[in-house]
C-alpha cells in the first residue's frame, strides 16, 4: 500500500492554452487601471436664493450673516464697511499618469499627467455697512472657460 499522498499534474500543451492571453490581458490592463485617476472636489455648498432671501437690508446684523451662511473664508475691509466672501466650487478631474506605463522599464518612472476638469467656481460678496448691518450681496461672474482643450473627455 502506498502512503505517499502527493498529486501529479500533467503539464501538458492543452493546460497552459488560455495562459498567454491572460497575462497578456493582465500585463496590459495593469498600468492603464493603475495610472488613470478620477476625482471630485467639492468645496463649501452652494447658497442658494431662498437663504440670501432670510436676510434682510438694514435689519439683519453681523451675527445674522454668520448664522446663515456661516463664517466667511475671506474678509475684507473698506471705508464704508466690510465685504464677507464666500467661495464655492465643484471640481470633476480626469488624469492620466502615462509614466505609469515606463516604471516597469525604467528605475525612475517619469510623469506624463494629462488632465482635464470642469470647474464650476462661485464667489458670493456680501457687503456690510460700517455699523455692521447687512446692506446687499452680489454674486460674481466665474470666468469663462479655455476654448482649447487637448484632452478629448
Amino acid at each position: 500500500m502506498n502512503n505517499n499522498r502527493s498529486f501529479w499534474v500533467p503539464l501538458t500543451p492543452h493546460a497552459f492554452r488560455g495562459f498567454p492571453i491572460v497575462l497578456f490581458l493582465a500585463t496590459v490592463s495593469l498600468p492603464v487601471f493603475t495610472g488613470c485617476e478620477f476625482r471630485r472636489v467639492v468645496v463649501n455648498h452652494p447658497i442658494d436664493s431662498q437663504t440670501l432671501q432670510t436676510l434682510n437690508p438694514g435689519e439683519s446684523d453681523i451675527r445674522d450673516v454668520v448664522q446663515v451662511l456661516g463664517a466667511p473664508d475671506e474678509i475684507e475691509a473698506n471705508p464704508d464697511g466690510m465685504v464677507f466672501r464666500y467661495r464655492y466650487g465643484d471640481t470633476k478631474t480626469l488624469r492620466v499618469n502615462f509614466g505609469w506605463i515606463f516604471r516597469f522599464f525604467l528605475p525612475v518612472a517619469p510623469s506624463m499627467n494629462l488632465s482635464r476638469g470642469e470647474d464650476v467656481p462661485q464667489v458670493l460678496n456680501v457687503a456690510l455697512n460700517r455699523y455692521g448691518f447687512f446692506d446687499q450681496y452680489m454674486f460674481q461672474q466665474p470666468p469663462d472657460p479655455p476654448k482649447f482643450s487637448f484632452w478629448p473627455f
